[in-house]
């Protein structure tokens, strides 16, 4: 007897299903190591900056030192994500096209997956997915108000404002620093909770379809 449906079995299933190449966003090893080592030294030249002398020159080469590590492994991280070939209109028209030629039998058989479950039980997971998806969309703003809209553009505006009228070497406050931090530590939190409300998106989008396809067939 076939178990019954599941957030979870759901989930697997979208995981398993094929990517095509340019749909792809998982990020390469190199870009995560370079991204880590950039942001190990940040919190170390912050850290130089509030507690060594700021006359000392161990402390300008200190904070220089972990400066030149950071700029070098953001540029690993960043160039690891770079395409190969600089996107222009057609190639990127060309290649939503084949993306998704290559997507549609995939998600074609994923929802008559979903079609061979009980109407009932996909009634219930969809009822509750819209449910949760109504919820996602009202609590997200009140901890990131436009953010999702904005992109990265209100971190570097940020972090414009909070370093226009820094000096070398750095000397940041104890306020600075756990501004900046949670300033981070926000904007991750948003994309964690914008990366859970377009999959619940996907849950609900897949389950109605699923139950309209139902109803076609009788």
């Amino acid at each position: 007897m076939e178990s019954p449906l599941t957030f979870a079995a759901l989930e697997a299933k979208i995981n398993a299903m094929q990517q095509h190449p340019y749909a792809s966003t998982d990020m390469p090893k190199r870009a995560r190591w370079g991204l880590a080592i950039g942001f190990i030294a940040a919190v170390l030249c912050l850290l130089a900056g509030k507690f060594l002398p700021a006359s000392h020159l161990s402390t300008a080469i200190i904070a220089g030192t972990c400066l030149v590590v950071e700029l070098v492994g953001l540029a690993i991280g960043l160039a690891a994500q770079l395409p190969r070939s600089w996107p222009t209109f057609v190639s990127e028209r060309r290649e939503a096209a084949e993306e998704l030629d290559f997507d549609l039998p995939h998600h074609q058989d994923l929802i008559r997956w979903l079609q061979g479950h009980p109407r009932e039980r996909l009634e219930k997971l969809s009822d509750y997915a819209s449910y949760r998806l109504e919820r996602s969309r009202e609590r997200l703003p009140m901890l990131t108000g436009g953010i999702e809209k904005l992109g990265a553009l209100p971190v570097f505006i940020a972090l414009f404002i909070q370093f226009k009228d820094a000096q070398w070497p750095p000397h940041p406050s104890w306020l600075e620093i756990v501004l900046v931090f949670a300033l981070v530590l926000s904007y991750w939190m948003s994309l964690l909770q914008i990366n859970v409300r377009f999959r619940l998106q996907s849950y609900d989008m897949l389950l109605k379809k699923a139950l309209k396809g139902q109803l076609e067939i009788v």
